[in-house]
Parts: structure tokens; C-alpha cells; sequence
């Protein structure tokens, strides 16, 4: 276990802004996990589990553990279709795998940056396809009662962008490990409207054409956090009710939108383009000039102000179209900004 005493969490977070925690522990094998939590215990300090880093804001520092799972592994049974994977994986890279492999189904979430260990957390999905159509069970480590368990698909509560692993706790629980049906057919899903356009006159399609094709969309729409700081999509596309898709339809000429079992969504997207949010600056703080849905860090701007645009947006598509956007990002050492309200 490598542990950091007043850590510096800007090459752990995908937007690339400054902010500190107490401590941080790189988790390399399961004893160490228990270890680390003994110490944040001993210190007295407050732990915070982190992925990926792809999907956080730090809008102020942590006084705390930072735990990050650096364990890895990757078994494969072809015959079963049955894949468990350590939480310290790269997801994309265990995409990349398991199509090699020979077993399918995960490629529509091909290039969603972070560890397979978020996965589960956030529910990922893309292109139509979900975590959840795969998932079989997890590990993971109590830091509460220093208990390890097993959850299943039920377990989980998986919802759109969300599961019971996210939901707040003084304590967190730490994924280990998960595993993944897939299947030794190809059964390519396409149906996606942006993704069955990209794939139009590619002849017969396969699972590496839809791989290669969301690769390609991703790229295009999302810029590189290598290059832009970012995290992705930064809200989730809200579901509204029928009878306020019919008032918005009256104000406004088709609206796209995916009817669900719970309503209708939006793309948050188009909700914040009509606001007037793409390119839209703060200093270093901005939306990126092709995508609304998207934050990003231009140089030098803070975790703070980025949520101070994050609020400003949230409060404008309020104002404008009576829905309030709910983040995807986890946003990490705020508060909402005083003196202000709604939103």
C-alpha cells in the first residue's frame, strides 16, 4: 500500500483542478484495504472512496482518506461467459478484453473512462445498453463494520445513472471485485439512433463495427481529458411527466426526447443549448463549444468555480422550462452558493 500524507488529488480527477486530501492510499491487494480504514479510524479521519476520477468534481479539498483500488485481474470462462474483473481495471480496457475474448456484449460502453470498480456504482450505460443487463454480483468491503460482502443484481437497486452504492454514507463501501454475463454469441445492439447512423451502409454488423464505432462517436463528442479536463456528460437527462411533455411541446417545435416507463426523457443537452450554454464561459470555467452537456477546465479555473456555472445552469433551465437537472458528476467539498435560490 502506498499512502500520501497531504495529497495532491489534481492527477487523480479527470477535470484536472487543484484540491488536497489529509491522506491517500493506493489499495494494491485486500489486506491493505483493511489496514488503510484501521488507519483513517486510529486519525479520526473521514474516508472517500475514488474511481476512476472521471466521474468527480472536487469543488473544495477533502479533510480526510482518499482510497483509491489499484488491484487487477481479469478471469475470462469463455464456455460460461461468465468474466470477473477486479475493481482496479481499467473499464474500457475490459471491454477491449472480453471482445477479444470471444464474449459479448459490452461494447456499446466501449471508451467510458474509469475503473471497472465505478462501474457498478454509477450504472454505466451508453448507446442503449446498460451495466445492469450483465451484471451477476460484486465484492466489496464494508469500511463501516470491516466486513466483506456480496451483492447481487437485486441487491444493487440499479436505477438510470444510479444504484445503492451511491447513495451518501459516513463510510464508504469499497467494490473489489464484479462479474459480468456475457455471451459467446454476438448479438450486436444498434438501434441507437446515433449509433445505428454511424454504422449505416457498414454491411453486415458485428460487435468490433459497433466497438469501433462507438470509439469513434465518443471521440468526437467528448473531448480527451488528456488534452480538456472534463467528466463527461455532467447532468443526467431528466424524465418528465406526460402532461409536462405536452405543455413543453406547446412552447416549443419537437423536442427530442425517449419515451420511458416512467414518462419521457430529455436529452439535458438540448435543455441547456436552448438556454444558451454551449461555449458559454467563466474564465477558465466553460462549456465545451460542442457539447452542453459538458463542463470543462480551459487551464487554470477551480473545482469551485465550475460548480458556480454547474448552479448557474441548473437554476436557468429551472427558470426557463421548469425541470431541474440532477448531476451525474459527484461533486466533492461544496455547498450551494449563499445567498441564492431555487435550482
Amino acid at each position: 500500500m502506498k499512502l500520501t500524507d497531504n495529497a495532491d488529488l489534481r492527477p487523480y480527477n479527470s477535470f484536472g483542478v487543484a484540491a488536497r486530501a489529509a491522506c491517500l492510499a493506493e489499495i494494491e491487494h485486500g489486506d491493505e484495504l483493511e489496514t488503510a480504514v484501521a488507519m483513517a479510524e486510529q486519525r479520526g479521519l473521514p474516508m472517500l472512496l475514488l474511481g476512476g476520477g472521471t466521474n468527480v468534481l472536487f469543488a473544495g479539498d477533502f479533510p480526510g482518506l482518499v482510497l483509491l483500488m489499484r488491484n487487477r485481474g481479469i478471469e475470462i470462462d469463455r464456455e460460461s461467459g461468465l468474466v470477473k474483473a477486479a475493481a482496479g481495471e481499467n473499464w474500457h480496457e475490459l471491454v477491449r478484453t472480453c471482445l477479444e475474448g470471444g464474449l459479448y456484449g459490452l461494447e456499446n460502453l466501449a471508451l467510458i473512462p474509469g475503473s471497472a470498480g465505478a462501474a457498478p456504482v454509477q450504472n454505466i450505460g451508453a448507446y442503449g445498453v446498460e451495466l445492469e443487463g450483465f451484471f451477476v454480483e460484486l465484492d466489496l468491503f464494508d469500511c463501516a463494520d470491516g466486513a466483506g460482502r456480496k451483492l447481487s443484481r437485486a441487491d444493487c437497486g440499479f436505477a438510470y445513472r444510479d444504484s445503492v452504492l451511491k447513495r451518501p454514507r459516513a463510510k464508504p463501501r469499497v467494490v473489489t471485485a464484479l462479474r459480468l454475463q456475457l455471451s459467446p454469441e454476438p448479438a450486436p445492439q444498434f438501434a441507437y439512433p446515433a449509433l445505428e447512423r454511424e454504422l449505416a451502409g457498414a454491411g453486415e454488423v458485428t460487435p468490433e463495427n459497433v466497438f469501433d464505432a462507438v470509439c469513434r462517436i465518443r471521440r468526437r463528442k467528448l473531448p480527451d481529458p488528456a488534452v480538456l479536463g472534463n467528466a463527461g456528460s455532467f447532468f443526467k437527462n431528466p424524465v418528465i411527466s406526460e402532461a409536462a411533455w405536452e405543455e413543453l411541446c406547446r412552447r416549443h417545435d419537437s423536442p427530442p426526447h425517449f419515451p420511458v416507463s416512467q414518462g419521457v426523457k430529455l436529452p439535458a443537452g438540448w435543455l441547456l443549448e436552448r438556454c444558451g450554454f454551449r461555449g458559454h464561459t467563466r474564465g477558465d470555467a466553460a462549456v465545451h463549444s460542442e457539447h452542453a452537456l459538458v463542463l470543462v477546465n480551459r487551464g487554470q479555473t477551480t473545482g469551485r468555480e465550475l460548480y458556480e456555472l454547474a448552479w448557474e445552469m441548473r437554476r436557468r433551465v429551472l427558470d426557463d422550462f421548469g425541470i431541474e437537472l440532477e448531476p451525474e458528476v459527484r461533486i466533492i467539498g461544496a455547498e450551494e452558493p449563499a445567498g441564492r435560490g431555487g435550482g
